[in-house]
């Protein structure tokens, strides 16, 4: 086997070992107790025999806290194996090798060799390939244990099963994906693509008041040209109205002014004001119509209870006076 081989199957262990080690953590020499060690280690032979591994490793593993016996270690890794965890074997039977050399016990060192020999042939690997236009502080998590850069791009030892990825950078949208990892020999991959960049939030309002301002604006504005031109029209009616009654006053006045050439003319009068107050208020109102169409935009968005809905321009005739009206809902 060539040195670089070796080297790169080394690191990979290494990795692995770092990845998965929280499952066979490190006790503290004053944090023993083995008494409950010996009554966990005992209910989890029992478990072993009767099947349920599952309920069987918490319990070596808790054993192991109690008092980190090198059996027990060996214990622990052989019911991760039966469980179908083979990474997690793998890590726990390395360690209980390392423990094994320690205390000088040669048969537990054979017994994990000739366990770790079979489980290299049975390992799922993932190699986790994050795409070389990286984030600034860029994190890789696997099923919630962090992965640094050097194990990026290596074939790392997991478990078969459902396994979750995350991806995250300040500023970044997080990329996450669950997986599946088959049975022995899988060899599985997962692309991390580059994190896209997160949505800058709106923190100036002023845009969209802008906005709001330049649309009233411009509704008032063509409600003024509309009513303007309306006023317009009525004026000139009227006006048109006021010519033909004084035409009728004076074909009555021509043989002496009765009370219906006076009547005529009192309408002509009338007539004339409202012609007079249309045109005036038309003008009027088609100029800030203009203005207001020209200016939309530019003025922030008036209060709710400002705006109104309806605007209706008409003539208003009274006794003695006449104008033109201008009311709306608002």
């Amino acid at each position: 086997m060539s040195q670089t081989l070796r080297r790169t199957r080394a690191r990979a262990a290494a990795l692995a070992v770092a990845l998965i080690e929280f499952s066979v953590p490190a006790v503290a020499q004053e944090a023993r107790n083995p008494a409950v060690a010996e009554a966990l280690f005992e209910e989890a032979q029992q478990l072993v025999k009767a099947g349920d591994y599952e309920k069987a490793c918490p319990k070596f593993k808790q054993s192991y806290e109690a008092d980190p016996a090198g059996g027990t270690l060996l214990n622990l890794a052989d019911c991760y194996e039966r469980e179908g965890k083979t990474a997690l074997a793998w890590s726990s039977f390395r360690e209980a090798r390392v423990v094994a050399q320690r205390e000088g016990r040669n048969d537990r060192v054979a017994f994990a060799d000739e366990r770790l020999k079979a489980l290299e042939q049975r390992l799922s690997r993932l190699t986790i390939v994050v795409i070389s236009d990286r984030a600034p502080g860029q994190t890789v998590t696997l099923d919630g244990v962090t992965l640094g850069e050097t194990a990026w791009g290596v074939a790392l030892p997991v478990d078969p099963g459902r396994h979750e990825l995350r991806s995250e950078a300040p500023g970044r949208q997080p990329f996450v994906i669950a997986f599946d990892v088959a049975g022995p020999g899988d060899k599985h991959e997962v692309e991390v693509p580059p994190l896209a960049s997160t949505p800058a939030e709106r923190t100036d309002s002023a845009p969209v008041a802008e906005k709001a301002g330049g649309s009233s604006s411009n509704t008032l504005g063509w409600v003024f040209l509309g009513g303007g031109v309306v006023a317009v029209g009525a004026g000139s009616y009227f006006g048109l109205q006021a010519i033909s009654r004084w035409d009728e006053r004076n074909d009555l006045c021509a043989g002496g002014c009765t009370e219906d050439a006076k009547e005529a003319g009192d309408d002509a009068q009338t007539s004339a004001t409202i012609s007079t107050v249309g045109f005036g208020v038309g003008l009027a109102a088609i100029a800030v119509g203009s203005y207001l169409l020209l200016t939309s935009g530019k003025e922030a968005a008036p209060p709710a209870s400002a705006r109104a809905r309806r605007f209706d321009l008409f003539p208003a005739l009274g006794k003695d006076a006449a104008g033109l009206s201008l009311r709306g809902d608002w």
